[in-house]
């Protein structure tokens, strides 16, 4: 673990894993989770020459806590965190509550963010016309219970928390059962190893105040409008995801202006752990990048 202070003294903590030299992906964990998902990209991101550094979002697991938090300001932490590390230019990919992430540093620092990569993330919901829920399938709160009491959004956190930490194998059964076959039989395989688990009870011993903080900054307004997002952004979404709608990302698709979206069938929301979609996705963020440098390179006529 590295850790940055920022100017306003809070302390960012986060890994740096894959190719040293190679080009920076800045990686958005989803929720519950840690900077200790980035380390599921190492090595095809060796094979790739990518560099993957994942931030602990503020009060998650090392980072501290920061009140009032929205979700513009993680792109603020970032443009930090880019400077210290001399980053003129980096791309920034999230999963799940990860994706809103990286639509807010393709907003606020597009001239620093080459590309955006949303994998299964939730849309605006401010613009959002379809349902919104009270609770999600996760039993995390949804935007319709933000909206109605963000009070009610921190108990309800805590609650899960609470529980899932007291009782971490029912919180893992409870997992497998709410997940496809597919994605069953990833997290199988996930949970021979300790790194998912100990992933998800870092996030879950920060306590449900903090991740009630973090859930609220992607459930409330963005700050900005979809449309005002010109960073050109990839969005997977699997078809059979019981996590997050495949209609957030139809949405998300519909609203940015330079957006592409790949829907995959029998796929549901454990995917960006699988190596076998790393090495495709590390190719296609490879094969966008070059595409850009040739279109900067190309003349003017």
């Amino acid at each position: 673990m590295k850790h940055l202070v920022l100017r306003d003294g809070r302390k960012l903590a986060y890994t740096d894993v894959g190719d040293s030299l190679g080009y920076p992906l800045i990686f958005g964990h989803g929720m519950p989770g840690s900077r200790l998902q980035g380390e599921f990209f190492h090595k095809q991101a060796l094979q790739h020459s990518f560099r993957i550094i994942t931030p602990d979002r503020p009060g998650i697991g090392n980072s501290d806590y920061q009140p009032g938090r929205r979700l513009l300001d993680y792109a603020n932490d970032i443009e930090q965190l880019a400077d210290a590390l001399k980053l003129e230019r980096f791309s920034h990919f999230g999963w799940s509550s990860g994706s809103s992430r990286t639509l807010a540093c393709c907003y606020k620092l597009t001239d620093r963010v080459d590309l955006g990569v949303c994998l299964s993330g939730y849309t605006n919901f401010s613009e959002y016309a379809g349902h919104h829920k009270l609770l999600e399938e996760t039993r995390w709160p949804g935007p319709r219970l933000a909206r109605y009491s963000p009070w009610l959004v921190k108990l309800v956190a805590q609650l899960v928390a609470y529980l899932s930490r007291r009782h971490p194998g029912l919180y893992m059964r409870e997992a497998k059962h709410l997940v496809n076959s597919a994605d069953r039989n990833l997290l199988s395989l996930l949970l021979e190893e300790d790194t998912f688990q100990r992933d998800q009870m870092l996030c879950l011993e920060s306590g449900g105040k903090a991740i009630a903080t973090d859930l609220l900054a992607e459930l409330e307004n963005w700050g900005f409008s979809l449309k005002d997002v010109h960073t050109p952004v990839l969005i997977f979404q699997g078809k059979e995801d019981a996590f997050v709608r495949v209609d957030y990302a139809r949405h998300l698709a519909g609203q940015l202006p330079r957006a592409e979206l790949t829907l995959m069938p029998d796929t549901g929301h454990l995917y960006p752990l699988a190596e076998n979609f790393q090495s495709q996705l590390f190719a296609r963020i490879k094969l966008e990048l070059e595409r850009m440098t040739l279109k900067r390179k190309a003349p003017l006529l």
